[in-house]
This record gives structure tokens, C-alpha cells and sequence, in this order.
């Protein structure tokens, strides 16, 4: 039988396929996903060598009062690391179409450094953010961030 109607699969010529896995291809989206999952375990482990690999040298962010490009980016986080040296960010949901990926991430982490203008208070916090992200040839371009703000600085402040 030539056909794979009963399967719903199209035939095995009209497949993409790895020759060295044997197995499908990843799309486009597969790849940029993937992407996006690299720069947050970079973040997590601190190993921001990975940018620049994987951000583009003018990265653009879109949050407020952050300077653009790939070394900003990387003074933020350090700095973020330091203030919340055991900081997760683990992807609750991820979708992406075309050159963007969204994410819903958590930001979590315990306060053993300034951030915000508050010193640390060795209190844990635990908040959400929703990221979208802008990929070209292979790095990260633009990032947009809505961050739950007021349920990180509630416990620093002793709310």
C-alpha cells in the first residue's frame, strides 16, 4: 500500500527527515523555542558567555529603562544574579509563530542582594512574567516583558 491515509501521515518521500537522527527535521519554530530555552537556563546558571552566541549584539528591549544591546543585557542579569543568587525562571507555558516565541516564565529566587533600591532581605519571592521574543538569523533580536512587578517588591518591602 503506497497510501498512509489510515495513518494520516503523508508518505515517507513527502517527509522531512534528519539523516544522521533518521527522524524528523525541527521546524523553524522547533529551533526558535529551543532557543529561547537556552537563554533562560543561561540566565539560571549565570552563564552569560552563551549570549554571545545566541543575542544578537544590538538586542533591543523593549522594558523600560533598559539600554539596548547584548552587553547591557549581560549587566542586567549579573546584576539580577546577584541580587537572587539562586534565581529560577521556569517556562509555565511557550508558544511561537514565525519569528517570535511568547513564554510565561516564573521569577523566583531568594533576595541576598540589592535590587530595586531595596538591600537584601533574605526574603524568597515568587512572581510571573510573560516574554516575547524577536528572533533573526538564529539570535535573539527584541524582547518585550510584562513583569507581575508588584508581587516581587511587596516582600521586600515587608508587605
Amino acid at each position: 500500500m503506497a497510501s498512509n491515509q489510515s495513518t494520516g501521515m503523508p508518505p515517507a518521500s513527502k517527509r522531512s527527515s534528519s539523516p544522521a537522527l533518521g527522524g524528523p527535521m525541527p521546524t523553524l519554530i522547533e529551533e526558535n523555542k529551543s532557543l529561547v530555552r537556552r537563554f533562560i537556563h543561561a540566565i539560571e546558571g549565570g552563564d552569560f558567555a552563551v549570549f554571545d552566541e545566541i543575542v544578537s549584539p544590538d538586542y533591543n528591549d523593549h522594558l523600560a529603562g533598559q539600554n539596548p544591546g547584548r552587553e547591557n543585557l549581560k549587566q542586567y542579569f549579573a546584576g539580577a544574579r546577584s541580587a537572587f543568587p539562586d534565581l529560577e525562571l521556569p517556562i509555565i507555558y511557550m508558544v511561537a509563530e514565525g519569528d517570535k516565541v511568547a513564554a510565561l516564565t516564573g521569577f523566583r529566587g531568594t533576595h541576598k542582594g540589592s535590587y530595586g533600591g531595596f538591600e537584601a532581605t533574605g526574603k524568597r519571592i515568587d512572581g510571573t512574567a510573560f516574554q516575547l521574543y524577536r528572533i533573526e538569523n538564529g539570535q535573539l533580536t527584541e524582547h518585550w516583558e510584562i513583569l507581575d512587578y508588584w508581587t516581587i517588591i511587596r516582600p521586600l518591602q515587608g508587605a
